[in-house]
């Protein structure tokens, strides 16, 4: 869901929803996207994932180890290639540095840079703070839902609240629910400008158990007006429930160049 990267970091086709009168959930509206935000970070998460960012004239690839808690903080480090590797994101609440192990330096990202791209993805500085903006900073409605052979698919539409501090004007999400457990799966997100516009759309796909949980194991992320940009983010391995102390995502441990 939004801001998935952060998680940190807070990303196959996905039917479209008939526009039915749509069936009441068993779960309320506002815990269905709560459920499907959480979906890939839990209450805390360790991640091993690829990040693959393609554009018409080349494409790269990063391996990527992040770690998450609470949605509000966040360790990112870029392993490989070489170039890149130890390069560190570390969230504490609404403030985000960067670390540059090059220059052996940590710099602040300012408010200005927030909507920059992160390492040159699809996915900016503001995903990852703003990991539970789509909860707190939007109201949601339920647009319609269609039964599938193990699972219910839900379409909702997110509204920013009065005066919220957020980048989209309105978010479409689909999500499923599965028969079997009830798990909260997303499966799709389009993000739109304050004019109504098409932005960027995320979908989530190739879904498995991985630490125990249901989840979208591939998430692509497609910018509306660059044709032939996209970011694919592949998990390889997802760890819930660690017992990780706040110390653990400190400016400190910043410095000491994420070892």
């Amino acid at each position: 869901m939004k801001r998935a990267l952060a998680a940190f970091l807070l990303f196959c086709a996905v039917p479209v929803l008939a526009a039915a009168p749509a069936a009441k959930p068993k779960l309320g509206v506002d815990e269905l996207i709560d459920r499907a935000n959480k979906a890939l970070r839990g209450d805390s998460s360790h991640a091993l994932l690829t990040m693959t960012i393609k554009t018409p004239d080349w494409t790269r690839s990063l391996e990527v180890e992040g770690w998450n808690k609470k949605r509000t903080m966040a360790f990112i480090v870029i392993r490989a290639p070489a170039k890149e590797r130890g390069e560190t994101t570390l969230r504490l609440k609404n403030e985000m540095w960067l670390w540059l192990p090059k220059v052996e330096r940590a710099i602040k990202i300012p408010p200005t840079m927030m909507h920059s791209a992160w390492q040159g993805s699809d996915f900016t500085y503001e995903d990852i703070v703003k990991a539970d903006s789509i909860v707190k900073d939007y109201t949601h409605t339920l647009l319609g839902t269609e039964k599938e052979k193990d699972r219910t698919v839900y379409r909702v539409q997110s509204l920013p609240l009065p005066d919220a501090p957020v980048v989209w004007g309105k978010v479409i999400s689909e999500l499923a629910v599965y028969d079997a457990d009830e798990s909260v799966v997303p499966l799709k997100e389009e993000d739109y400008s304050e004019r109504g516009e098409l932005i960027r759309t995320i979908t989530l796909s190739d879904i498995k158990v991985l630490g125990g949980r249901r989840v979208p194991a591939r998430l692509e992320c497609v910018p509306a007006k660059k044709p032939g940009k996209s970011t694919v983010l592949h998990y390889k391995e997802l760890t819930f429930d660690l017992p990780l102390k706040d110390s653990f995502f400190s400016y400190q441990r910043l410095q000491r160049g994420a070892q």
